[in-house]
């Protein structure tokens, strides 16, 4: 029987999930003067149909607030505002922003002159507390003035910001003591920013590796028994304390939220932590050593940030956006964990409704709660009315958009692979084109209406699950890992491969031969760089597709994303060649979608439902923000009854066909189920 987007039988949420489709706001996003108070400013975001509150005091911003007696007054202001939020809105959730590892304070360099200022001293963390800064490979500290060139907005040009070093004991001590007594004033969570390692900042701090400083050197070696070198000092690749080091980072990082979580529910197990992270599959997530994998698993959710389409864009940067959005969502559900996203859609154009819909669609059609600021800081919003229709939208069809029984309907599986990015790319954004293959392989699968959920290179154990992996210049390979695919293919799986797929071993070192040459029927010595080759042959009861040729990156390379200008047409001519490449797979989709590549198709499977989530990006440019309505036409294996809601829409029937047909706007869902 139907199950119609009415009355849709996936299991309701618990109280306790009150994560999975959130709807978040501030007190700040209406304009300056527009309520006479906060407590005013949180009624309007309720109304206007917010689920959670998010808020900054003191306790957000100053380093002071680890000490008495400003820890304890602005946990006094903390409980108050929980309490209110809690009485007069029961089932609103209530959040405080925390930044342990990095404090910006105002007013310490009122002449510019990038040094606090004299009668200053006792208000400045790094006169205060020198030792507590990380500390980069120059021997320098990662301290900063907002008059120093290359600032970014958040630090103003009399403030100080000072990155902590989460190997300090003290650090790490105060800021435990902190989250311990925020989860006791009431709240429902803590939005902890920036768990980063600051490889990069401004113009004068680039490519530093931090921490190298004494407490983090002294931690390395207890945890690993190696040593590094006191700064200052050069990356040696060569090195195998370097090589460690690098991939210690992430445990620096990953030890700090475990604690900090650990100390959460330690006073109020009921209290959420909710990480925000910009890294994403690129450089940035080496240079920080924040991996979003591992941070989905030490929090109960994370809020990962990107704003690509502040404004209009051209059609490859959308695809990029959903994508990244995807990717994400793939390695928090591996976690169990829903998706958040805080995103970016400027205020106050002609063209800022018709953007802010098309990128809402892109948001919650790929899982993400929705949290979009309408200008470049966490507060604001696009347009206060549409946001209110939004959330009066999402709050009718909750269950259906964010069970948390759902999950991506896919036979094919990507393989991402940290060790790539890592030590192939060595977090430069110059050498780490590992990225933009992975990311290049998820748009052109995307535009081609091949479904993919990507998985780790931790998650090999869940090959068998897929009828084909793909493994895009997956170069930085163990040999458990080649072990590993070798197995699934013996065992019946196809293997499609690409450029020097396991030429290095996992620390990035080079092999003499493919660790998979006896599956690729190909050594490493035979390969011409002038000529493309590819290879298809049986091995136990599997295949294996390898082609020398990167067709992935270069379709990245040749659409240009992060590009206004970009979208070139060799974009679909290396699409098609990897199509090419890919029908040797032998792979035939679950379900045909005739649609042009511009609308996405996104499945999801809850029990006996299916959901076709269709995003619409045809006629997208840096001119216009609508895309022109498109007929989809999909086929069924018999015939079936169901029903389809245009994004922001109402549901409608359809007849039982095995052919169903209908048009998209901007985008909805199709369910069909029993």
């Amino acid at each position: 029987m139907l199950i119609s987007l009415v009355g849709l039988s996936l299991p309701a949420h618990p109280g306790s999930d009150w994560l999975w489709g959130a709807r978040i706001a501030t007190p700040w996003d209406y304009p300056s003067g527009t309520f006479a108070s906060w407590a005013a400013a949180v009624d309007r975001a309720v109304a206007d149909g917010a689920t959670v509150i998010l808020d900054w005091t003191g306790i957000s911003d100053d380093w002071r607030c680890l000490y008495e007696p400003y820890l304890s007054r602005d946990l006094a202001e903390v409980a108050q505002r929980a309490s209110y939020v809690h009485s007069q809105h029961p089932g609103v959730r209530y959040l405080i922003y925390v930044a342990p590892l990095e404090y910006v304070t105002p007013d310490l360099d009122q002449d510019g002159d990038g040094r606090v200022d004299p009668g200053k001293e006792d208000a400045s963390l790094a006169v205060q507390h020198p030792d507590w800064l990380q500390i980069g490979i120059s021997g320098n500290k990662a301290l900063f003035y907002g008059a120093q060139p290359g600032m970014p907005f958040w630090v103003c040009r009399t403030c100080e910001d000072a990155w902590l070093t989460p190997a300090h004991p003290d650090v790490r001590a105060l800021a435990l003591r902190q989250a311990r007594g925020l989860a006791r004033t009431g709240i429902d969570g803590i939005w902890l920013d920036v768990p980063f390692l600051r490889h990069s900042f401004g113009e004068g701090w680039k490519d530093e590796w931090p921490d190298v400083g004494p407490f983090a050197r002294e931690l390395f070696r207890e945890q690993t028994g190696r040593e590094l070198p006191a700064p200052p000092f050069s990356p040696d690749w060569d090195d195998p304390a370097w090589l460690e080091f690098v991939g210690w980072r992430y445990r620096l990082i990953r030890d700090f939220l475990t604690a900090y979580r650990e100390e959460i529910k330690a006073a109020a197990p009921a209290v959420k932590l909710i990480v925000e992270s910009s890294t994403g599959f690129a450089a940035h997530t080496t240079q920080t050593g924040a991996d979003p994998a591992v941070l989905a698993e030490v929090s109960d959710v994370v809020a990962h940030e990107w704003g690509p389409v502040r404004r209009p864009a051209q059609y490859y940067t959308w695809l990029w956006l959903v994508a990244k959005l995807l990717a994400w969502q793939h390695v928090d559900l591996a976690a169990g964990k829903p998706s958040w996203l805080l995103s970016y859609v400027e205020a106050g154009h002609p063209w800022t409704q018709e953007l802010a819909r098309l990128h809402a669609a892109a948001v919650i059609l790929t899982g993400f709660s929705y949290y979009t600021s309408g200008n470049e800081t966490m507060s604001g919003v696009p347009d206060p009315g549409f946001r209110r229709e939004l959330f009066r939208w999402l709050g009718e069809h909750r269950e259906l958009l964010y069970s948390p029984q759902l999950e991506p309907w896919a036979e094919v599986a990507v393989v991402f692979s940290r060790s790539t990015l890592d030590f192939r790319g060595r977090g430069s954004w110059e050498e780490g084109d590992y990225s933009d293959g992975f990311l290049g392989m998820l748009m052109l699968l995307l535009e081609s209406h091949i479904p993919f959920r990507v998985i780790t290179e931790g998650e090999l154990d869940r090959l068998g699950g897929y009828e084909a992996v793909i493994v895009p210049g997956w170069e930085a390979m163990s040999g458990e890992a080649a072990e590993a695919l070798r197995e699934y293919v013996a065992a019946g799986g196809v293997l499609v491969a690409t450029g020097e797929t396991s030429l290095y071993d996992q620390w990035g070192r080079r092999r003499d031969d493919f660790a998979l040459a006896d599956l690729f029927r190909m050594h490493a010595w035979e390969l011409d760089s002038e000529h493309e080759e590819t290879s298809v042959c049986q091995f136990g009861q599997g295949r294996v597709v390898y082609s020398s040729a990167p067709y992935e990156r270069w379709y990245f390379w040749a659409a240009e994303p992060w590009d206004t200008s970009g979208g070139h047409r060799e974009a679909e001519a290396q699409r098609q060649a990897f199509l090419e490449v890919w029908e040797e797979a032998g792979v035939s989709p679950a379900l045909k979608v005739d649609a042009p590549r511009g609308v996405i198709v996104i499945p999801w499977r809850a029990g006996g439902t299916t959901q076709l989530r269709l995003l619409n990006l045809q006629g997208v440019s840096p001119s216009r923000a609508r895309p022109r309505p498109q007929r989809v036409r999909v086929s069924w294996a018999t015939a079936t009854a169901a029903a389809w809601t245009e994004f922001l829409g109402t549901p409608q029937r359809l007849e039982g066909r095995a052919v169903l047909e209908l048009t998209v706007d901007f985008g909805g869902l199709l369910t069909q189920g029993r």
